[in-house]
């Protein structure tokens, strides 16, 4: 993993989403590079890597302030997200073991399968906002590639029916 331009900060991160002050800065710093990569396929290369060199050089405009507050929420919840299901382990040469402290136990798969829906969930309604916001602004982002047929919260997998595989396919958009 080269140097990571980071988008946000731990403090932000561990503010926004309660997580525990304790955890390595090294091992949060991968799910910050995992996170922004999903954001870098949301807003598609050219746009990301424009917003990156703005933000770099700290010459963000207005605009691109504006979805900075967007950017930075998803972000931390789609850390999140990432952190959660490995929360109760603890990664060691000889594999994953479940951290355990003195004076408390590990959440049960039920509580952990409830945390991981809860961290999916909160994630998920922050990449909603941050999509929304950019689909409902994209005169003010030329770089952004806007397609109202474009499920920019998906992960663009399909699969289509056999009764349709001889039906003409015509393009439609925007409720045409």
């Amino acid at each position: 993993m080269a140097k990571l331009d980071k988008l946000i900060t731990y403090a932000y991160l561990r503010e926004e989403c309660d997580m525990p002050e304790n955890l390595p800065d090294k091992d949060v710093e991968y799910l910050i590079y995992r996170s922004q990569e999903t954001l870098r396929m949301l807003m598609g290369d050219g746009f990301y890597q424009d917003f990156l060199t703005n933000y770099k050089n700290s010459t963000l405009s207005t605009v691109y302030t504006t979805l900075f507050a967007y950017i930075k929420q998803y972000l931390a919840w789609q850390t999140y997200e990432f952190w959660v299901p490995k929360a109760n382990f603890l990664k060691s040469r000889a594999g994953f073991r479940v951290h355990i402290e003195p004076n408390s136990q590990a959440a049960t798969d039920t509580q952990m399968a409830t945390l991981i829906k809860d961290a999916k969930y909160q994630a998920n309604y922050y990449k909603k906002l941050f999509v929304d916001y950019l689909n409902n602004h994209y005169s003010d982002y030329p770089l952004y590639e806007y397609s109202c047929r474009d499920d920019k919260t998906g992960n663009g997998f399909h699969i289509s029916a056999v009764k349709n595989k001889h039906r003409p396919y015509t393009k439609r958009c925007c409720n045409d």
